[in-house]
């Protein structure tokens, strides 16, 4: 029986288990989103003291002090990490003292943001209005003393409860994932927020959750994978610690499947994702009982051949969510590496529906790449083919329409991105070339302006400016963008197989557009920590990272400032509560716009538009 079979497996790395100990508490410090064991909800203050002590911020005659305290309660909060940093400059840590009392002195003028965590907390900055929101720069003048720079903290919410095997049993040693949605360059994707290992009655429990809608999913795979190679094999030989993420085919090597196996399993208890039930949580609450079992599948081995290539490929599965489309919900990517002559196979992969992403090429530089849908339904998946096509090339020139400023002397300064309108998850861990999208090339903008990118996807694109612009600091902003006359600049375009495209022409202005003003409560005072955000009144360009969107936030007195937005008409808002990157989701435009002004930008338009605070909206 696979339970059996787990716990033989445990027994026999139990020794292994107890000297990673101290290697778990460490984890318990790092970012969620990285590998290992994952504790809590937020816990960057490892990653973040090693940052700090990389860099010395420059010396001053400044200070700022004040208290962090509970958000619920207004209590101090004592042992919290306060940092204070500067762009381009270090961070200063400090802790609070038991009255939640700090002071952070020797600093030089600049804008500061400051920041505050605890263990069981939500991390919190100055002027932050909810959590996850960015906070409120602080302008400090030369040898200033700021005081009541007060930081109010959130008592993190808890998730906790049993995992247990196909039986009932308790499922010790199991990894538990605890998911969110966050707005991650501008498109809506579950994000990591915390995590833990049950122990041996099955129990895990997750801390310093901040409020939202959260996925829980448990899995086997990750003591395989903390153990090294020498143990994942020995796991997979044993049974169901080698699945959950699939095993690995290695060149040369036929791999047999396993029969059955653990598959990564949602609440309350489901493998497809669509299924996968979400669990509320207020502010500092505690939910408890989120009990499951983990399933045991049948497991297969997807295996075949890649042509196209003289180097040995790689092969991803991504799972596909219910439409067809690559799956959004903690589905596992399971990876695979070809032999020379392009057969590939890849163990314990759970029933569901695939795309098999192959690559070749990262070491010749000539990148070769073929995507097909593949179905699992537990019986081996033998003799896909997946034919590589070549990537395709991307070439043009940058150029300049000025009215008086000098053309650069060199355009290398600026940066040509053409990213994937729609992104295959997973895709990046077979690597990229440059900035092209999961396949792409190297920007490669020559001084002259021209520039050449390579081992472009087939599929529909965006093209991208980046450095240089008004978002920089620099004076030139996007004008057009042409590929064989027809205007791409907001739009995608296609790119098709075999078919380079070398007729591209971009076009810089330093006829920038600004839109500056204050945001006024009804006492006619400025609010600072408001989100301004300026938003094109045609729902087409309401997409993830369009230049026709953008945000601004209110300083101390506040004062807003947008640069850089084409001609056009635009709707024009103060709101308090949105989160990072929610301003590119559709549906929370559509939901704003009845609320905001309307204002119209002519090309180099410079005008001041005041705003209502959020309160007046409602």
């Amino acid at each position: 029986m696979q339970t059996r079979s787990l716990t033989a497996v445990a027994g026999a790395v139990a020794l292994a288990i107890t000297s990673l100990g101290a290697w778990t508490s460490q984890q318990a410090q790092t970012s969620p989103g990285q590998q290992g064991i994952p504790r809590s909800g937020q816990g960057r203050a490892g990653q973040q003291q090693a940052r700090d002590r990389a860099q010395t911020p420059p010396q001053g005659a400044g200070a700022i002090s004040g208290r962090v305290v509970a958000a619920d309660t207004g209590r101090p909060v004592k042992r919290a990490r306060v940092s204070v940093s500067a762009p381009g400059s270090g961070t200063r840590a400090v802790l609070t003292d038991d009255q939640g009392r700090y002071q952070v002195t020797g600093l030089a003028a600049g804008t500061y943001t400051i920041a505050a965590s605890k263990a069981g907390f939500v991390d919190g900055a100055y002027g932050q209005r909810r959590p996850l929101q960015p906070g409120t720069p602080l302008a400090l003048a030369e040898a200033q003393a700021a005081a009541n720079v007060d930081v109010r903290i959130l008592r993190g919410g808890v998730i906790t409860g049993h995992v247990g095997d196909e039986d009932g049993e308790p499922l010790p040693r199991a990894i538990v994932t605890v998911q969110r949605y966050q707005y991650v360059r501008g498109e809506r994707q579950l994000t990591t927020a915390g995590g833990d290992q049950t122990d041996d009655r099955g129990q895990y429990r997750v801390f310093g959750l901040p409020p939202g809608e959260y996925y829980v999913s448990a899995s086997t795979s990750g003591l395989g994978e903390m153990l090294g190679r020498g143990m994942q094999q020995l796991a997979a030989g044993l049974g169901p610690l080698g699945a959950g993420r699939g095993g690995r085919g290695e060149p040369g090597v036929a791999e047999q499947s396993t029969q059955t196996g653990y598959a990564p399993t949602y609440y309350p208890g489901v493998v497809s994702t669509a299924e996968a039930g979400r669990v509320t949580l207020a502010p500092g609450q505690e939910v408890a009982s989120i009990d499951f079992q983990i399933q045991l599948v049948p497991l297969a081995r997807v295996s075949g051949i890649v042509s196209g290539s003289q180097e040995a490929p790689s092969v991803l599965l991504v799972p596909q969510d219910a439409s067809g489309g690559p799956g959004r919900l903690g589905g596992a990517v399971f990876a695979g590496r070809g032999t020379a002559d392009g057969s590939f196979a890849i163990a314990n992969v759970p029933p569901g529906r695939y795309t098999a992403v192959a690559r070749s090429g990262g070491r010749s530089g000539d990148v070769r790449t073929a995507l097909q849908t593949i179905a699992v339904n537990g019986q081996n998946v033998d003799g896909v083919t997946l034919i590589l096509q070549p990537g395709v090339t991307l070439s043009g020139n940058i150029t300049v329409e000025s009215s008086g400023t000098p053309a650069p002397a060199d355009y290398s300064i600026f940066r040509v991105d053409v990213p994937d309108v729609d992104p295959l998850p997973g895709a990046a861990a077979l690597g990229r070339g440059g900035r092209g999208g999961p396949f792409g090339g190297d920007s490669g903008v020559q001084k002259n302006g021209a520039f050449a990118i390579p081992n472009l996807q087939p599929g529909l694109h965006y093209v991208r400016v980046l450095g240089g612009g008004a978002q920089a600091g620099g004076q030139w902003t996007l004008k057009s963008v042409s590929v064989g006359g027809t205007e791409v600049a907001d739009v995608p375009f296609e790119l098709r197989p075999g078919q380079n495209v070398d007729n591209v022409t971009i076009v810089l202005t330093d006829r920038s557009t600004e839109l500056a003003g204050t945001v006024r409560s009804a006492q006619n005072a400025g609010t600072a920590g408001i989100t301004v955000i300026a938003f094109s009144t045609e729902p087409q360009y309401w997409r993830a990272q369009s230049r026709r969107i953008s945000t601004s936030r209110t300083g101390a007195t506040g004062e807003y400032r947008l640069r850089g937005l084409p001609p056009g008409d635009y709707y024009v808002l103060a709101a308090e509560d949105v989160e990072q990157g929610e301003w590119f989701d559709p549906a929370y435009l559509d939901g704003v716009k009845d609320k905001a002004t309307r204002v119209t930008l002519a090309d180099g338009d410079k005008k001041t538009l005041d705003l209502r605070g959020p309160a007046q909206l409602d």
